[in-house]
C-alpha cells in the first residue's frame, strides 16, 4: 500500500497548525535576534515544503524498500513502520542528547544516526555518514551561530 500522499497530506496540516500556533508566540527581541519564532517556522516550513513534495510527486518506491516490503509480508510489522518508530526513537533521543551534551557532541552523532537508519545496509558506509555528521553540524554552526548570531544549546554536562 502506498502511504506517501496521506502522509503528506498529514504533514502538510500539522505543518500549518505548526506555523498558525508558532505565529502566536508573542516577540520581544532585541535588533539583532530572531527571536523566538525563528526554528519552529524553520522546522514547520520545512515539513510543509517535505509534506507538498510528498502529495504532489509521482510515487517510486525504491527498490531497496520493495525488497523489505517483500521479506516482510508476513510479519506484523512492515519495515517502513519499524523505520518510522526508529526515526522517533532516534528525535527523542536527540532532544534529550542535546539538553545532556550540546549541541556539537549530540548533532554529529545522531546525524550519523539517522544516516545509518536512512541509507539502509547496503549503501551504508561509515566514513560518509561521519562526514554528513560533521557537514550538519559546521553547516548549522556557520548559519545559525555566525551568521545570525544565535546560541546553539550548550547541554548540561559539559
Amino acid at each position: 500500500m502506498n502511504t506517501e500522499k496521506p502522509l503528506g497530506a498529514g504533514l502538510v496540516a500539522f505543518a500549518i497548525a505548526g506555523i498558525l500556533v508558532t505565529m502566536q508566540i508573542s516577540v520581544r527581541t532585541f535588533n539583532d535576534d530572531p527571536g523566538p519564532r525563528l526554528f519552529p517556522l524553520l522546522g514547520f516550513s520545512i515539513l510543509l515544503l517535505c509534506g507538498l513534495g510528498m502529495v504532489l510527486t509521482r510515487s517510486k518506491i525504491s527498490d531497496v524498500l520493495r525488497e523489505e516490503e517483500e521479506a516482510a509480508a508476513g510479519t506484523d510489522q512492515t519495515p517502513a513502520a519499524r523505520r518510522g518508530a526508529i526515526m522517533f526513537g532516534l528525535l527523542v533521543a536527540y532532544s534529550l542528547a542535546l539538553w545532556l551534551l550540546g549541541y556539537y557532541i549530540a548533532t554529529p552523532l545522531m546525524v550519523y544516526a539517522f544516516y545509518h537508519t536512512i541509507a539502509g545496509a547496503e549503501r551504508r558506509v561509515w566514513w560518509r555518514g561521519a562526514l554528513y555528521g560533521l557537514a550538519v553540524t559546521g553547516g548549522v554552526h556557520l548559519v545559525f551561530s555566525e551568521l545570525l548570531n544565535t546560541l546553539l544549546p550548550s547541554g548540561i554536562l559539559f
